[in-house]
């Protein structure tokens, strides 16, 4: 082996040692949570010049963890919708959620490295700094296309700009139950015993069909004319 290949094995080694430290104790205490030191001294590293030159600093390493698992989630959405569509199904609402759903909680059985990220997930969304890249590794047209048809059905009974918001808030909140779920299964003296994750899921895709179909009541309604058209309903 020449030494340059010997550089690059060993460089490569490195950068996965920081990743798996890093994904580890974000995953655990949050993004904001770990210091770069912390992680460097998890990974085995001296310094943190390799963490700096692998990945540039926190915004980077996750980065580095969403591009390391999008693919398999990326996949998964493309079959679950391929799926619907060739059932004629594009137009139900819980074919569509479950295309959100169901792909993180699967996800979430597959061991500690996926439940990890989709903790890290779950926090990176909490982040008032989170840029437009990092949106675009959790998002694929799979997804975005579910989104957007969900989107088109809702805005059928209530305005445009209500439908977005019920759709990312009840997003948002399957992925933090998920979230949650993750740390639990990975909690080594938790006396909890949740439901089995299948039932979890269902239920959980239940759920979030209800939060996005509820009728919208009379101050609901009245509070987003005012909000949205203010001219009419002055």
């Amino acid at each position: 082996m020449s030494e340059r290949a010997a550089a690059g094995g060993r460089g490569a080694g490195t950068r996965q040692r920081i990743l798996d430290a890093a994904e580890r104790l974000m995953a655990e205490r949050g993004i904001e949570g770990v210091s770069l030191n912390e992680i460097n001294s998890a990974a085995g590293q001296r310094s943190t010049a390799s963490l700096h030159y692998h990945f540039g600093g926190r915004d980077g390493l996750v980065r580095a963890i969403m591009q390391r698992h999008g693919p398999w989630l990326r996949d998964r959405h493309e079959e679950l919708y391929a799926e619907l569509a060739r059932g004629g199904r594009e137009a139900e609402v819980r074919a569509l959620t479950e295309v959100i759903v169901l792909p993180l909680a699967e996800y979430l059985a597959l061991g500690p490295s996926p439940r990890a990220a989709i903790r890290i997930w779950a926090s990176a969304l909490n982040r008032p700094q989170l840029a437009v890249e990092e949106v675009q590794h959790l998002v694929d047209p799979a997804l975005t296309e579910a989104s957007r048809r969900l989107i088109a059905l809702m805005e059928a009974v209530m305005p445009r700009e209500l439908a977005v918001e019920r759709l990312f808030l009840a997003s948002q909140s399957a992925l933090h139950l998920l979230a949650d779920r993750a740390a639990l299964e990975d909690a080594p003296d938790s006396r909890r015993r949740p439901l089995p994750l299948p039932l979890m899921t269902a239920n959980l895709v239940d759920m979030t069909v209800a939060a996005l179909t509820a009728p919208v009541g009379e101050e609901t309604a009245r509070i987003a004319a005012a909000v949205f058209d203010p001219a009419a309903s002055a």
